[in-house]
């Protein structure tokens, strides 16, 4: 008998009421060790060709989850007998975006939901809101639920029956006999997942899983979840923001670059298709802001920094920079590199930077674009709006362009803009648009 602790994963031989390593307080559960006691049945594994079951070509087949947005960050689909795990702050919409794309698999075949968190009656209500309450019993009649949080008892029900997605909400209410834990212990969602990803290997149908997420952002329960699902998908935002990032945090099948961008509406989550229109939504020309680009795996998309710098009036206290959208890490050294090399003097100034529409981007290619939005606030100056400003800033006060300039150019071309600012980067085409490069941020 051992005791683990939920929060930080050590081990302990004995219960205490606050953990040894990281100082939480009840957070040891009681996990029971299996001891092998007849080892005279222990068979040597059965093996084959790796081409034998697989002579159609791997992932040949993508399903289609009826969101371009979506099948975007999954690598253009589901593939046969993938396990999602999909997890989001409460409220973000995890279980109406699943509801959305249950409604499209049932045309196709009969699909499984297990509702651990919600009753038939309330799930019941959700698909009449996002149907518009125009639901018949034939559009849903492959539309199968179940109650079941026995964990056991589901996977035999997927063994059963031929469906064609599995959608499990959430995998904290599941439960095994196999563990006298409690539903959402380390122990019932390390055997649940287990359970449950097995059980779709074996009869190739995809699965989605929700995550609920603990109080650090991260998705709760046992680290090993993550590890055995085949993707890991995240949405970002708030109940008081319309808009929803989808992000890729681990994927076996595509890339984890690519972003989906969903719009929340009464009547559920809408696809946005050219997400630079959201990011770009105003037309008022002042000084504080420039246009820069930031590409998410295959996807361009232009964004609108804004920056405010206040003087200081003799005020007490450490300078405030305070930055929404980018690492303030990032905006510190960026106002030190302006201050030292760019010729703007931020050492007696509040620096204010936020990227519109609440788009969290870790590209150091929007570097260029921050700078100049601070200088144009400090100045006063009014940036050209059909500019784009992409480059990263070294601490030498040096701009260099980043990779995929081409994707760049051929999407701001398209899109009307006219003039490029960039750092020293290899210009692979010719184009219409004005290329100005700059090798040093003062040069701005």
């Amino acid at each position: 008998m051992k005791y683990i602790c939920s929060a930080c994963g050590v081990e302990s031989l004995k219960w205490s009421g606050k953990c040894s390593s990281c100082g939480q307080w009840g957070t040891l559960e009681e996990i029971e060790e299996v001891e092998i006691k007849d080892v005279k049945n222990i068979k040597p594994s059965k093996y084959k060709s790796i081409g034998e079951d697989n002579k159609g070509g791997t992932n040949s087949g993508r399903i289609s989850t009826g969101f371009k947005e979506i099948d975007r960050v999954l690598g253009k689909g589901l593939v046969k007998g993938e396990v999602v795990l999909m997890s989001g702050e409460p409220g973000v919409g995890k279980s109406t975006l699943l509801m959305q794309i249950v409604l499209n698999f049932v045309k196709k075949g009969k699909v499984l939901y297990v509702c651990g968190e919600e009753s038939s009656s309330q799930l019941y209500s959700r698909l009449n809101r996002l149907t518009n309450n125009k639901s018949s019993s034939k559009d849903i009649s492959n539309f199968l639920i179940t109650e079941d949080t026995t964990v056991e008892n589901i996977v035999e029900l997927i063994k059963q029956d031929n469906f064609s997605l599995v959608v499990v909400d959430s995998i904290q209410s599941m439960s095994s006999i196999a563990s006298k834990s409690y539903p959402g212990s380390i122990s019932q969602v390390r055997i649940s997942g287990a359970l449950l990803t097995r059980v779709s290997k074996v009869t190739g149908i995809p699965m989605f899983i929700v995550g609920q997420i603990n109080k650090g952002g991260d998705i709760a329960g046992p680290k090993v979840l993550e590890h055995i699902v085949d993707c890991v998908l995240y949405i970002e935002g708030d109940q008081f923001n319309q808009y929803r990032i989808l992000r890729g945090i681990k994927n076996r099948f595509g890339s984890t670059n690519e972003i989906g961008v969903l719009e929340m509406r009464g009547d559920g989550l809408k696809e946005v298709g050219n997400p630079s229109l959201l990011f770009l939504e105003t037309d008022l020309k002042s000084s504080g802001s420039a246009i820069s680009a930031v590409l998410q795996g295959s996807r361009v998309v232009f964004v609108e920094v804004q920056a405010l710098v206040v003087q200081r009036e003799g005020e007490a206290g450490p300078l405030r920079r305070v930055a929404n959208g980018i690492k303030k890490p990032r905006l510190d050294m960026l106002c030190a590199v302006m201050s030292r090399k760019g010729g703007v003097f931020l050492g007696d100034k509040d620096v204010f930077v936020n990227i519109v529409g609440g788009l969290n981007v870790n590209d150091p290619a929007i570097d260029l674009a921050v700078c100049a939005a601070i200088k144009s606030s400090v100045k006063e100056t009014i940036m050209e709006n059909d500019t784009i400003y992409f480059g990263e800033v070294g601490l030498t006060g040096e701009v260099r362009g980043t990779w995929g300039f081409d994707s760049i150019v051929d999407e701001a071309k398209r899109s009307g803009y006219k003039k490029i600012i960039v750092g020293r980067a290899k210009i692979g085409k010719n184009s219409d648009l004005v290329i100005k490069k700059i090798s040093r941020v003062k040069d701005l």
